[in-house]
């Protein structure tokens, strides 16, 4: 029981010696995609040319759920973060001859609080839809590992955990002379502490914040 009592005892001490002694407090305390309040924006660069800002927009109800409303360029995306967990809300569409075919609409975990150095998560979701007669397949599976913390690849941000994401995505039109069609993608994401994704890196791109405004509480 002794053992027990200074146990606790000492992570108090370490917890309670604040952010700027304690690393770690400092990590755990910080919100790494922050979706909220309304007026935030990122500034993104996009090598070989371009850029994308992404705004938060307001608070609305999506799929029955109170979320928030982020802009990037011309597309909306909805987010809940609660409970631990980074979620995001996804509409995906097959197209099939020459129609988008609605196969499922789901809010999914992105992320789960808080991140640390070997963390691994797995999300997937396999769904069918029927168009004209014809059954459509849809799975999509998606590994994550957590690294960090670490400084950006840029070396403008520290304290930051980098999301290593390995997404499978498997449709198929089950019917003669269709095999399932196989979409493999590998990125790596950087989230620094009250900023959020900060870099993100796949094999023909590589997107960098440049400038970051918080909205108003």
């Amino acid at each position: 029981m002794k053992n027990t009592v200074a146990t606790v005892t000492v992570i108090f001490l370490l917890l309670s010696l604040g952010c700027d002694s304690n690393p770690l407090y400092f990590r755990l305390s910080s919100d790494y995609f922050p979706i909220s309040p309304a007026g935030a924006t990122w500034e993104y660069t996009i090598d070989g040319g371009g850029s994308r800002i992404v705004t938060i927009v307001d608070q609305t109800v999506v799929g029955e759920r109170p979320c928030w409303r982020l802009q990037s360029g011309a597309d909306y995306n909805y987010w809940i973060n609660e409970n631990g967990r980074l979620e995001k809300y996804e509409d995906h569409t097959v197209l099939f001859n020459g129609f988008e075919v609605p196969i499922y609409q789901a809010w999914i975990t992105m992320f789960q609080w808080p991140l640390a150095n070997g963390m691994t998560f797995r999300d997937s979701v396999s769904a069918q839809a029927v168009s004209q007669g014809v059954t459509l397949s849809h799975t999509w599976i998606r590994n994550q590992t957590v690294a960090g913390p670490e400084v950006s690849p840029d070396g403008v941000w520290s304290d930051c955990y980098r999301i290593h994401q390995e997404e499978i995505i498997i449709n198929w039109i089950q019917t003669a002379g269709f095999a399932p069609e196989t979409t493999t993608s590998v990125r790596n994401i950087w989230l620094a502490p009250d900023v959020g994704m900060v870099m993100m890196q796949s094999a023909d791109s590589l997107i960098t914040l440049v400038s970051f405004t918080g909205g108003e509480e």
